[in-house]
């Protein structure tokens, strides 16, 4: 039985042995503690042994117990006490804090017996130098751009000067050198004329004048007029071939010459078989020259090629040089691109002949192009190229085209909850292969009319009929085969105009497309938008320089002709162009026409009559969407004319077109009193309004009273009137007039095409990303730059973490010799207080400035191409591609950025836990903020993400991260809203907690914040990590277990949140901005389809099912790592892991362990306190202690 031997031997093995004091000890001795009075002592190291034995773990620890002093001291700052009356230097390489027992935490700058943490001269050595490679890259790279920009500028300036032509003092020495090559024919032409009778002198003769070298001067009018016998202005092209010379085909091909220039330059020219004179003046040499070059022989190309190679400085001529070469004085673009395509041929039968001559296999298609010209290859074939090119026929399309004919169509909008049509019953055709334009004035419902023929009509319902060759469809069901281009120019600026196009067709043409296929349509839409000399230019934007406005535009076309749709619908492509850039672009787009069958359909505002001849038909809308005149192009005017209207000298015929359907003018009373027609009085009201009575409507100061109003009124009667004078004659068309109008023939539909493949668009997508941040680079550099620096400075002003402060215990003598259950809680107070420090100040700073820094940097990768992807989107290309592709590079870029910081940071803060802390929480954090980057654009204008996203980070980073009153860490795992609120909307509440419990887990079990795993009755709610005003990791209860590996526990909700957010991008994506996509909302989806209804529940439960999973995560509790008993069964505990010393003080050495029987089974009423002395109560933490300052508080220890 349990007798009172047994309970005797339990006390002495509870408390320490408390001895006398002698009396001639006037002071307490080195390694006691003594009461007040000098009449009892202890040992410190009987005091430190009795929580160890019962497993209440190694509290004293580093405890040192001086002499003169009754009580403990924790051992100072720069020495380490294994033992109560050692006091050692602690060694170089580690800083030992207050109360040390052993030297754990490494500091790499420190010396023995420092007092203070040091940071380490290289680590600051080591991030000097990256600073300062960081800035000579970017110096670099921002001397590349800036060399760059050079390059591109004196490129434009190259174009400039074509364009200012004989006003350069370059481009007379051009057209002198010009005449110098063909001083031969010109003589030659000089000797016929001489020999016809004509005087010539004057038109071809050499100057010299003193100092400078001969100078050829020819007269091209003075020979047209001594041909032009008959001063009509026009000369034969026999009668001209008497002077010149040629053989058929040279004649043939300058014809030809002389008349597509006339066309590019808008130079009237009457008949096929003669020239006018303005044509003759203005391109007859140049027309003489490429004649003249039209038979080569192999000594003129060698020497052609050696040219292009001393002007490149290469060693063999590329297949682009020839667009900037010699050659383009006499061929166009797509002469050139022919040419180069007779040059591959032959260059991939000696290629695939090369290699079936080396392998004795052929290979059904060579990855990787040649772009190389040899020279003997070029000699060679070159001059029989070349005539091939001058004399072959430009290709014609053979396909059926596409032919759209809509009958009463209406597109019927929303304006103030009443129903409006913006077209209004317009009925009319777009024949195959044709070019058609939209014109009228302001508010004719132009732009609405193009979007509801394209399928783009998002806000409004169409009404009317439809009819796709001659098959009654919606246009959406070939939107495949429809391109559109908007009128801003959105193209990406940071590439150049091929690779635009290139990666247009690898996302846009169907899956399966060869890349050789790509490459030839890319050359081909360049050379006929006439781009291909400026194929290698960056596009270029107000940042930095590029093409020109003009072939910007032209860009912007030929993106969505890389998808080879068949019918293209514009929407005001001369907009912000010159007269001569918008005659190339237009002109272009009618060769399109007739060389690629395609059907155009544009809007134009106000074209001059050069580009009005280029349309096939018309559509001319009045104020509501109304049709004024819908027809050929060429019977507009007959048809106005008809209705009285007269065309003043000198205006041109669009303009007065326009002014006509907007009611501004009215028909001549004079033409309509020569035909003898009654007139009601309605007509006579009509035109009773004259354009100087609407002049005179208008007041110096504004709108006279009254008459503004009649004009007004009279403008809209008018409006009407035209109306009903076109639906008049509509319906008094013949049968064969009516034809053009009718629903043709069914033919063939264009089919759906077989789009890339997801992963493909992606791996497309990612690539086009890549190489646009890398022409980003200089901006990469200083936002990192940016990033490194704010790191460095808040690293340096918060300094070095301190985790103890010079805080002795007091505890009371009596307190110490009895220690159990009911005073253990007092005397850990005593013994924790020196190293609750606050750690939350460093973490916060930083992850609240990184976080404001990285998520405005990761904004805008979507910000800047909103409008690109808008526009991609409406074109049919893979959204959820571009989505993802966007979110790994923001990703990637983002992690190289974070890792770099968060190095930085280490090294600067030396942390005590593990560097993985920072690396882990950092891209943790970091992953969220990029989340919420890539949402916000997807719900707001691109101008507004930068302000709310800052303030979003600002706010709730702040005041939801735990460390600012009144919301702490103890209100947050309260159990509340504010929970949630705080892990969903802070990116700073996991990063901060995190590196906070991870710099405390690695203290040792003494400081209190940790307890060893053999230490199970130690209360983990007694650690400081649990005390109200820290409150870490309240659901992990291994927090408390010692480890310097860090604290991991808010990885995992961070990356779901993470998750979550994304995924909500990706909703919003599809759900905003849909007008801007060109899609209707997603209701009008749900009640047209029942498919998308299911689709849409199906996506908002998997929103539902992440968001659970994640407040999940973050809530739980887990399970604990170790056995946890109690405090209050310490001591029977403790005697049970004791018995050898049990063993020992009951005599009973001679027994085994086994035969003693359990304590506990021997006694079950044992009462421990009757083992104890009697103690003094004592509460969880003294006064001093609670009253230290608010962790919450940017002040005290950091």
């Amino acid at each position: 039985m349990w007798d009172e031997t047994c309970a005797l031997a339990a006390s002495q093995i509870c408390v320490p042995e408390v001895v006398p004091m002698y009396s001639d000890e006037l002071a307490c001795p080195l390694g006691f503690v003594c009461n007040e009075d000098l009449t009892q002592k202890t040992l410190c190291s009987e005091i430190r042994e009795i929580p160890q034995k019962f497993l209440f773990g190694d509290i004293f620890a580093g405890v040192y117990c001086p002499e003169g002093k009754i009580g403990m001291e924790n051992c100072p700052r720069g020495k380490y006490c294994p033992s109560p009356v050692e006091q050692l230097n602690c060694p170089a390489g580690y800083y030992c804090p207050y109360k040390t027992a052993t030297p754990e935490i490494r500091c790499r700058g420190c010396g023995e017996g420092a007092t203070k943490p040091e940071r380490d001269v290289g680590i600051q050595i080591l991030i000097i130098l990256l600073l300062v490679v960081l800035i000579i890259v970017g110096a670099i790279a921002s001397i590349i751009y800036k060399r760059t920009k050079h390059l591109v500028t004196k490129q434009v300036e190259g174009l400039s000067y074509r364009l200012i032509g004989e006003n350069s003092a370059k481009a007379q020495k051009a057209k002198q050198k010009q005449l110098d090559k063909l001083r031969p024919k010109l003589a030659v032409i000089a000797k016929r004329l001489e020999d016809l009778d004509k005087e010539s002198g004057f038109l071809y003769k050499i100057n010299k004048e003193e100092g400078e070298d001969d100078k050829l001067e020819f007269d091209v009018r003075g020979i047209f007029d001594a041909l032009d016998t008959n001063n009509d202005g026009d000369l034969q092209y026999a009668e001209l071939n008497a002077v010149l010379g040629f053989d058929d085909e040279e004649l043939e091909v300058f014809c030809t010459s002389l008349n597509k220039a006339a066309d590019a330059k808008e130079i009237k020219h009457t008949k096929e078989d003669s020239v006018s004179r303005p044509v003759f003046v203005n391109n007859f040499l140049k027309a003489l020259e490429g004649t003249v070059n039209l038979k080569v022989t192999p000594a003129e190309a060698a020497e052609i090629y050696d040219t292009i190679l001393s002007e490149n400085q290469v060693k063999e001529v590329q297949e682009s040089m020839l667009y900037t070469s010699v050659l383009s004085n006499t061929l166009s673009d797509y002469e050139i691109m022919l040419l180069i395509k007779k040059f591959r041929q032959v260059n991939s039968v000696d290629e695939e002949s090369s290699i079936i001559e080396q392998t004795g296999v052929a290979e059904e298609g060579l990855q990787r192009r040649h772009t190389g010209i040899a020279r003997e290859l070029f000699v060679l074939h070159y001059p029989t190229f070349l005539m091939q090119v001058y004399t072959e026929k430009d290709a014609v399309d053979t396909s059926e085209g596409v032919d759209i004919c809509f009958k009463d169509l209406c597109l019927e909008v929303t304006v103030a909850k009443k129903q409006i049509n913006v077209v209004n019953n317009v009925t009319g055709r777009l024949r195959a292969k044709t070019m058609t334009a939209l014109m009228g004035g302001s508010g004719a419902g132009k732009t609405s009319l193009l979007n509801a023929l394209c399928g783009r009509a998002y806000y409004g319902n169409i009404i009317g009929d439809t009819y796709i060759n001659g098959t009654k469809k919606q246009i959406e069901e070939i939107k495949d085969v429809i391109g559109f281009v908007p009128q801003d120019d959105v193209v990406y600026a940071e590439l150049t105009v091929r690779e635009n196009l290139m990666f247009a067709g690898k996302l846009s043409l169907p899956r399966g497309t060869d890349m050789h296929e790509i490459e030839d349509l890319a050359d081909s839409t360049l050379a006929n938008l006439g781009l291909s000399r400026v194929a290698k230019s960056l596009v270029g934007d107000v940042k930095r320089r590029g093409v020109s406005g003009g072939e910007k535009k032209r860009v912007n076309i030929g993106l969505e002709l890389m998808s080879r749709p068949k019918c293209l619908f514009l929407d005001e492509p001369t907009s912000g162009l010159d007269s001569s850039s918008a005659l190339l672009v237009m002109s272009s787009l009618k060769n399109l026409v007739s060389s690629e069958g395609v059907t155009i359909v544009t809007v134009i505002h106000q074209p001059r009559k050069f580009i009005f001849d280029l349309f096939d038909a018309l559509v001319l809308l009045g104020v509501g969407g109304n049709t004024v005149y819908s027809g050929p192009a060429k019977g507009a005017y007959d048809y106005f004319v008809g209705l009285d209207y007269v065309l003043p000298a000198g205006e041109a015929l669009a303009d007065w077109l326009i002014d006509i359907s907007a009611g501004q003018i009215h028909p001549d009373p004079k033409v309509a009193a020569t035909k003898d027609q009654e007139k009601d009085d309605d007509d006579d009201q009509l035109m009773a309004i004259t354009p100087r009575m609407m002049t005179e409507a208008v007041g110096k100061k504004g709108v006279a009273m009254g008459k503004a109003k009649e004009a007004i009124t009279d403008a809209a009667m008018r409006r009407e009137w035209l109306y009903k004078e076109w639906q008049k004659y509509f319906d008094g068309l013949d049968n064969e007039q009516k034809s053009i109008y009718e629903v043709p023939a069914e033919t063939e539909v264009p089919g759906a095409k077989d789009k890339q493949r997801f992963f493909s668009q992606l791996w497309t997508q990612l690539r086009r990303i890549v190489l646009v941040s890398y022409r980003n680079l200089t901006a990469k550099l200083v936002d990192t730059i940016i990033l490194i620096v704010a790191a460095v400075i808040i690293s340096l002003v918060s300094g070095l973490p301190e985790i103890s402060r010079n805080d002795n215990p007091s505890i009371e003598f009596e307190t110490l010799v009895s220690f159990d259950q009911t005073s253990a809680p007092g005397i850990v107070a005593q013994l924790f207080k020196y190293a609750a420090t606050i750690q939350q100040t460093y973490p916060l700073q930083i992850g609240l400035i990184t976080a404001v820094l990285v998520g405005l940097q990761a904004s805008r990768i979507l910000t800047s191409k909103q409008l690109e992807f808008f526009r991609e989107t409406s074109s049919g290309y893979d959204s959820n591609a571009y989505l993802l592709a966007v979110n790994i590079m923001a990703t990637l870029e983002t992690s190289v950025q974070i890792v770099i910081v968060a190095l930085i940071a280490a090294m600067l803060r030396e942390p005590v836990a593990s560097w993985g802390v920072f690396f882990a929480h950092f891209l943790a954090m970091a992953w969220t903020v990029v989340s919420w980057s890539l949402l916000f654009p997807m719900v707001m204008p691109a101008e507004n993400v930068s302000t709310v996203l800052g303030a979003f980070f600002a706010f709730f980073g702040l005041l939801l991260s735990g460390a600012v009153p009144p919301i702490g860490f103890g209100k947050i795992y309260g159990g509340d809203i504010v929970e949630h609120l705080s892990a969903w909307l802070s990116v700073t509440r996991f990063f901060l907690e995190g590196m906070a419990a991870s710099e405390h887990r690695c203290l040792p079990e003494q400081s209190g914040w940790t307890v060893s795993e053999e230490s199970i009755n130690f209360d983990r709610a007694n650690t400081l990590m649990a005390y109200r005003r820290f409150s870490y990791a309240r659901h992990d209860p291994n927090a408390t277990l010692y480890d310097c590996g860090g604290w991991y526990w808010g990885i995992l909700p961070t990356i779901f949140i993470g998750i979550t957010v994304r995924y909500l991008g990706f909703l919003a994506m599809h759900g905003f901005n849909r007008g801007k996509q060109t899609k209707k909302p997603v209701f009008h989806e749900i009640q047209k389809d029942g498919k998308c209804g299911i689709l849409v529940v199906v996506l908002l439960l998997v929103l539902i099912g992440l968001i659970a999973f994640t407040t999940w995560l973050y809530t739980r509790d887990l399970e604990a790592d170790y056995e946890y008993v109690g405090i209050e069964k310490w001591v029977q505990t403790g005697l049970e892991q004791n018995l050898t010393e049990l063993r020992q003080t009951l005599n009973l050495t001679d027994r085994n362990v086994s035969d003693i029987p359990n304590l506990l089974e021997m006694n079950a009423d044992l009462d421990t306190s009757a083992l104890t002395r009697e103690t003094l109560p004592t509460g969880e933490f003294p006064d001093e202690f609670a009253n230290q300052p608010d962790p919450n508080v940017f002040e005290g220890t950091v």
